[in-house]
């Protein structure tokens, strides 16, 4: 408030020399050369005063250059005497300073908010009650939309890279940038894992090989799995997951959970066959059946063998399924005889 009246005063004083140099300038006789002088010489001080004092009074964003700003407003105080300086102040200024409102926004992205009351799963609790996470994203308000975007780095990558693509669809910016740059930390974590798994494994350290081999697997398989990678991209972590379970199995041909990967890789990679003779590897070594159960189903459905997708949906475990696999088995006991 000083600051702003010291301005006033300072442009105030300007004026009053400008209007006595103006003055000077109608009395004078033309022959008087000495006060010609005086006269220019404050009119000169009151442009530089003007120009001085006239540009603090406008916001940061238009002052891209003071030199600039400052010769702006001296060249229209010089050559406009008196209305230049009236003009500036009276014009020019107040139409560049932003027009102040109540509107008070509702959303702030400029940091990471802290969610230490949110518990490990896909839903929150919010204000009336606990709601899931796909509703928030689904909601109306862009607010509850970036909660739930940041929501998810209380979840594992399991559950939250099918949220955070969800979020990518949004039509806000901020919220489609914020789950973009959440899968892109995710990737270039788990891809920083597999380079320092590489390069342990390439010093042949024998002790660990078999931990680093499936290291390496488990994170190329999240890689692909967890939809973090697409089109080529997605068959070259494919080919290399293949590429490098090849090689464990060969070292390590008893491994029972090597030869459970290698299946769910080969029934991805669309070979239900080799994935089939894999799993019934896997469960010879010790594998337990209910957990493949579900594999044999899908097995059986790529190769039209309805019956025993009947069959294995019949055995599976509803007390440890997820809701989508009770839908399935319902549909296989009512639509399917055989």
């Amino acid at each position: 408030m000083m600051l702003f009246l010291f301005d006033g005063v300072f442009f105030i004083s300007a004026l009053g020399v400008e209007i006595l140099s103006i003055l000077m300038i109608a009395q004078a006789n033309l022959l008087e050369s000495d006060v010609l002088l005086t006269a220019l010489l404050l009119h000169i001080s009151a442009c530089i005063a003007s120009a001085l004092i006239l540009p603090t009074l406008l916001t940061t964003s238009y002052q891209t250059s003071r030199s600039v700003t400052f010769l702006f407003f001296l060249m229209i105080a010089f050559y406009m005497p008196m209305l230049g300086m009236f003009g500036l102040a009276l014009a020019v200024v107040p139409g560049l300073r932003p027009i102040k409102t109540d509107t008070k926004l509702l959303m702030n992205f400029n940091r990471i908010r802290e969610f230490s009351n949110i518990p490990a799963d896909r839903s929150l609790h919010f204000e009336y009650g606990t709601v899931s996470l796909e509703n928030l994203l689904c909601s109306q308000d862009p607010d509850k939309r970036m909660i739930a975007v940041y929501a998810t780095l209380k979840l594992d990558d399991k559950n939250a890279i099918p949220l955070l693509r969800i979020a990518l669809r949004d039509p806000v910016d901020d919220i489609r940038l914020l789950a973009y740059a959440l899968i892109d930390r995710k990737e270039q974590r788990i891809s920083e894992r597999i380079e320092c798994a590489r390069q342990r494994l390439e010093n042949n350290d024998t002790t660990t090989t078999r931990h680093l081999y499936k290291c390496i697997i488990k994170d190329y398989w999240e890689l692909a799995h967890l939809g973090l990678v697409e089109g080529e991209t997605l068959n070259y972590v494919l080919n290399k997951t293949r590429g490098y379970l090849e090689k464990a199995l060969q070292l390590y041909p008893r491994d029972r959970g090597l030869h459970l990967q290698y299946a769910k890789l080969l029934l991805r990679l669309r070979n239900p066959q080799f994935a089939y003779n894999e799993f019934k590897i896997a469960e010879t070594l010790g594998v337990g059946k209910k957990p493949l159960l579900l594999y044999y189903a899908e097995i059986g459905f790529l190769q039209r063998r309805y019956g025993e997708v009947k069959r294995s949906m019949k055995e599976v475990n509803l007390m440890t399924a997820r809701p989508q696999i009770h839908a399935a088995r319902r549909f296989w006991q009512e639509n399917f005889n055989g």
